[in-house]
């Protein structure tokens, strides 16, 4: 999976205003807990969050033109996996 769709991810969550500061900082302490520090940010493991336990976040990045294809192609990959 392409390691750029979790910079892409993140770059679109961290800069949108509508995204609540709760969201952006349960997220950002997933990623310090859990994903190594000295690895990119894996991008399967951020959709399973995603999707266990900001499904509405999910929903709002699957819609969003900049992503939509390659976010799809990742959803896909993951639930063939």
């Amino acid at each position: 999976m392409n390691d750029l769709l979790s910079q892409d991810i993140l770059d679109i969550i961290f800069q949108d205003p509508q995204v609540r500061r709760l969201h952006k900082e349960t997220l950002a302490d997933w990623i310090l807990d859990t994903q190594p520090h000295t690895a990119p940010l894996d991008s399967a493991a951020l959709l399973e969050y995603l999707a266990a336990h900001q499904p509405d976040l999910l929903n709002r990045l699957k819609i969003n033109v900049r992503i939509k294809e390659d976010l799809a192609r990742a959803l896909e990959s993951n639930a063939r996996n």
